[in-house]
């Protein structure tokens, strides 16, 4: 019989290599093979295309993660890390697409999923929300952004203020 933890430690196992693939050939400059790579990956996980995913609203992704039941939480931070690779691939691509999307779309996924991590995960996802929400700039105040980032004490950093 499988136990549930190694059920996750696998997916948790598989998540590092995909992310590994995808990072190495980022640095290899194998920017075609790694946007190939994030989009299979994205498919994988789940079952839209990345653009698609960037183009809906962060209620509607935390909609489809509530559809995926118990494995919710892990898809969310599979898709939040995906979508944090997007950003850095548009970046080191000079692309005119603008991160922003992929931005927002992983601070909702890891602010939601924080709850369902280990105290070590939550330290991990903290730095990554706190640098993440260092780069929402005026979506702070978005009715659905604020709450997180209150919630998660990321509202005062970088000094923005607390959202109204």
């Amino acid at each position: 019989m499988v136990m549930a933890g190694d059920f996750t430690l696998r997916m948790i196992e598989q998540i590092a290599a995909m992310l590994a693939t995808i990072v190495a050939r980022k640095k290899a400059g194998q920017f075609t093979e790694a946007r190939r790579e994030l989009e299979n990956a994205c498919l994988d996980t789940v079952g839209l295309p990345l653009e698609r995913i960037k183009g809906l609203s962060p209620e509607a992704v935390a909609k489809l993660m509530a559809d995926a039941g118990a494995l919710r939480h892990t898809r969310a931070v599979k898709l939040a890390e995906l979508l944090l690779l997007d950003a850095e691939l548009l970046e080191a691509q000079g692309s005119p697409a603008q991160p922003l999307a992929s931005h927002v779309h992983a601070f909702c996924l890891l602010a939601d999923a924080m709850p369902a991590l280990n105290s070590g995960e939550q330290a991990f996802y903290r730095v990554k929300l706190d640098a993440l929400a260092d780069r929402l700039g005026e979506l702070r105040t978005h009715p659905y952004l604020a709450p997180r980032l209150r919630d998660y004490g990321t509202a005062g950093k970088a000094g923005q203020g607390e959202p109204t």
